[in-house]
């Protein structure tokens, strides 16, 4: 999977793995607590090109730093998620 894009409640979530990654990365600062495991094992979440920093769990299930929802299996329902609870909040 190199990009995966999806507009939810007319917000764009986009998940990018791999080359297309680090290529969007380069020259961009490094999130707070970004290191290797961030690097190619874990794609990067982004909402209306925000980047949201994240991790794999043990489990294999993705976390999203700030935010104290369950591990979601998928990055994009990890991005539907944070979409809610945003709205929520308003």
């Amino acid at each position: 999977m190199a990009e995966q894009r999806e507009v939810y409640k007319g917000r764009e979530i986009i998940v990018r793995s791999g080359e297309e990654a680090l290529a969007a990365r380069r020259g961009a600062p490094p999130l707070p607590g970004e290191g290797v495991q961030n690097d190619l094992e874990v794609p990067d979440l982004y909402i209306d090109g925000e980047r949201i920093f994240t991790v794999r769990n043990a489990a294999g299930a993705f976390i999203a730093s700030g935010f104290a929802f369950d591990p979601q299996p998928l990055l994009i329902d990890l991005g539907r998620k944070i979409i809610d609870y945003k709205e929520a909040g308003r």
